[in-house]
C-alpha cells in the first residue's frame, strides 16, 4: 500500500516539477520577446505625426505635454534597424545593463552624442583609459553602458543614441519609425490629442488568438505542456478511483460505513496529492530562478482543487451507485 502511494507522490512531484520548468520557459520567452523589441512594453505605440518635423521639435512637444510624465521615445532608423535615437522624460523602464549605465536626463541636453550599445559591441569598443568609444560613421562616440542579458536577443545588436540637439534638428520624423512607451499606459486617443498625431497604433497585437504576434503562438509548446500536466494528474486520479472501488468492495464485506470510507479515501488522496505537488514545486523553485511565482502557484492550486473536488464527487457517485 505504501509503495503504491510512494509511486503516486513521485509521479505527481515530477509533473509539478515539469510545471515549474514550463512556467520558467514562459517567463524566459517573455523576457526575450521584450528584449527583441528594444525592451519596449506591450503598451507601446507606433505613432505618425500629422506634420513632418525635426526629431528635436517632436521631442520638445513630448517634453511639454502635460499628460506625458514618464515616457520614452524610440526614433528607429528605417535604413539601419540597429540604430535608435533615444529620448526619455521622467521615469521609464531601462534595458538590463551588463556594465556602465543607461542615459540620464542630463544626457539628452549634451552637446555631444552619447551611446548605449548591445553586448555584441563589447569587442568593438576602443577604450584608451576609463572611457569607452565606438567608431560610428567615422567618428569615435563615447559609450556610457552595455546592454544585455544572459539570453541572446536582438537587443544585443542595438545602438541607442542620445544625440545632441543640433543633430536632432537635422533629422526628420518622416525618416524614422517613432515608438512611444509610457510607464502608465495611455489610450491612443489621448496620445493623439496630446501630440497632434495622425495615427497611434499598438506596437503589439494583443488579441489572444493564434497569430504571429499573439502571446499564445509564442508560448504554444509551453501551453500544450501545461495542458498535458493536467491530463496526467487527472489520469492518475482515475487510477486511484479504480483502486478505491476494489477497497470499497473489501470494506463492504467487512460492513464498513460507506460515508466514512468515502471521506477517508478522499482525505487520503488529497493529502498525498498535495504532498506530491508541494515537493515537486519546491524542488522546481529551488532549481529554476523565476521572476514571479503568482501564475505558477495559482495554476498548481487550481489543479489541486480541481482534482480534489472531482475525486470526491466521482467516488461518492460511484460508490453510492454500487451500494444500491
Amino acid at each position: 500500500m505504501f509503495k503504491r502511494k510512494f509511486v503516486f507522490v513521485i509521479y505527481i512531484a515530477l509533473l509539478a516539477f515539469l510545471s515549474v520548468y514550463l512556467f520558467f520557459k514562459i517567463q524566459e520567452r517573455d523576457i526575450i520577446i521584450r528584449l527583441n523589441n528594444n525592451n519596449l512594453s506591450l503598451d507601446a505605440y507606433k505613432v505618425t505625426p500629422k506634420q513632418n518635423s525635426s526629431l528635436a521639435a517632436f521631442s520638445e512637444k513630448v517634453k511639454n505635454a502635460s499628460a506625458l510624465d514618464d515616457i520614452q521615445i524610440h526614433y528607429q532608423s528605417k535604413k539601419d534597424p540597429r540604430i535608435t535615437y533615444f529620448y526619455g522624460k521622467g521615469d521609464y523602464d531601462v534595458p538590463p545593463m551588463i556594465s556602465g549605465h543607461f542615459f540620464s536626463n542630463a544626457d539628452f541636453d549634451s552637446a555631444v552624442p552619447l551611446l548605449v550599445v548591445g553586448k555584441n559591441y563589447q569587442d568593438k569598443l576602443y577604450q584608451p583609459k576609463d572611457q569607452a568609444y565606438l567608431k560610428l560613421d567615422g567618428q569615435y562616440v563615447p559609450v556610457l553602458g552595455i546592454m544585455g542579458e544572459q539570453y541572446a536577443s536582438e537587443l544585443d545588436d542595438q545602438i541607442f543614441i542620445a544625440a545632441s540637439v543640433t543633430t536632432l534638428n537635422e533629422l526628420n520624423t518622416s525618416h524614422y519609425r517613432i515608438v512611444l512607451d509610457m510607464t502608465e499606459p495611455l489610450s491612443a486617443k489621448t496620445l493623439k490629442k496630446q501630440l497632434n498625431l495622425a495615427t497611434a497604433k499598438s506596437l503589439v497585437n494583443k488579441n489572444f488568438i493564434i497569430s504571429h504576434e499573439s502571446w499564445l503562438s509564442s508560448h504554444l509548446a509551453q501551453v500544450l505542456g501545461l495542458m498535458a500536466v493536467v491530463v496526467g494528474v487527472l489520469a492518475q486520479m482515475l487510477l486511484w478511483l479504480l483502486a478505491s472501488g476494489k477497497r470499497f468492495a473489501e470494506a463492504t464485506f467487512l460492513k464498513a460505513d460507506k460515508a466514512r470510507f468515502i471521506f477517508d479515501e478522499w482525505r487520503t488522496y488529497s493529502l498525498w496529492l498535495l504532498l506530491g505537488l508541494g515537493s515537486g514545486t519546491l524542488f522546481g523553485i529551488l532549481y529554476f530562478q523565476m521572476t514571479s511565482y503568482v501564475a505558477l502557484i495559482s495554476y498548481l492550486l487550481g489543479i489541486a482543487i480541481l482534482c480534489s473536488m472531482s475525486f470526491y464527487l466521482l467516488i461518492k457517485a460511484r460508490l453510492e451507485k454500487e451500494g444500491k
